[in-house]
């Protein structure tokens, strides 16, 4: 559930936007002082006077309701944005010092799961770029929890099993993928959501092939390539080329599997991308015996 919990502090940014003083918005139903405590995050008012200072401000409550939301995801749209370099760089001092700023955050809002969410995706950051350390197993309880008891999966529950996938045992990873796949339809209609959500089946995909889950690797090869219906998304292809190449080769088709990984790989090196083709040469050097 959303925590409305800025709700002064935008109403005194729309105030002051608009250049109106607080004595201009106050009335006999409420006085300056309370509007300025409740702006200040002193103390909140009642619905009827918060209703009474929005009509003074000229602003609907719809209007008011999409800025606090907007003021809420610009935060985290501002933490999301921060991972992509610290993740290319590998820089765990740079995780550590975002997961110490969202602790001391949760710790002032602890109403805000958010916050402790975020620094359990930091953690996994953190154990990825270095695997002497271990994720722990608590983490992986609360995710479980919170995922099954929220009603809608959007952006940020992908992503959070996008990036946790590696420290989640096959069985509940395999539930959390059929979750996904059973909304696709809901995400088919967002472009950005979509494109999360290829990526982190394929991942799931992958760590079931490396991790012999072969069974369940085998379910999410037939159903990602029915998600995959763009002709022009060639990354996803090659990538779900490669992964079937590598099931088929476990599976005990080495010829074929062999074939469908170099075909992947040169797909990579023919576009260019010659890291991704290096990446996947190093997977099929490790497995590939």
């Amino acid at each position: 559930m959303q925590k409305y919990d800025n709700l002064g502090e935008v109403f005194k940014k729309l105030r002051t936007n608009r250049h109106i003083s607080l004595k201009q918005i106050a009335t006999e139903e409420v006085s300056v002082s309370q509007l300025s405590r409740f702006e200040s995050g002193k103390s909140d008012i009642s619905l009827s006077k918060f209703l009474i200072a929005l009509d003074n401000l000229n602003i609907e409550v719809d209007e008011f309701i999409d800025t606090v939301n907007n003021y809420q995801r610009t935060e985290q749209i501002k933490f999301m944005s921060a991972l992509v370099p610290l993740e290319y760089e590998r820089n765990v001092e740079g995780f550590r010092k975002m997961m110490l700023e969202e602790e001391e955050k949760f710790k002032k809002n602890p109403d805000v799961y958010r916050y402790h969410l975020n620094v359990i995706l930091l953690q996994g950051f953190i154990c990825k770029c270095d695997e002497s350390i271990q994720f722990p197993k608590k983490y992986i309880n609360e995710i479980a929890d919170y995922l099954f008891t929220t009603e809608e999966w959007n952006y940020y529950e992908i992503i959070l099993i996008g990036n946790l996938y590696l420290f989640i045992d096959i069985p509940l990873l395999h539930k959390m993928g059929q979750e996904i796949i059973k909304r696709q339809e809901f995400y088919r209609e967002i472009g950005s959501q979509k494109s999360v959500v290829m990526i982190t089946l394929l991942n799931i995909f992958e760590t079931c092939v490396y991790r012999g889950a072969l069974d369940v690797a085998d379910y999410y090869k037939q159903e990602t390539i029915k998600l995959i219906t763009d002709e022009t998304d060639l990354y996803k292809r090659t990538i779900h080329l490669f992964l079937s190449g590598m099931l088929d080769y476990k599976e005990g088709k080495k010829e074929k599997g062999i074939e469908e990984m170099n075909k992947a790989i040169k797909i990579f090196e023919w576009v260019g991308s010659e890291n991704l083709a290096n990446n996947y040469k190093k997977d099929f050097e490790k497995y590939v015996k």
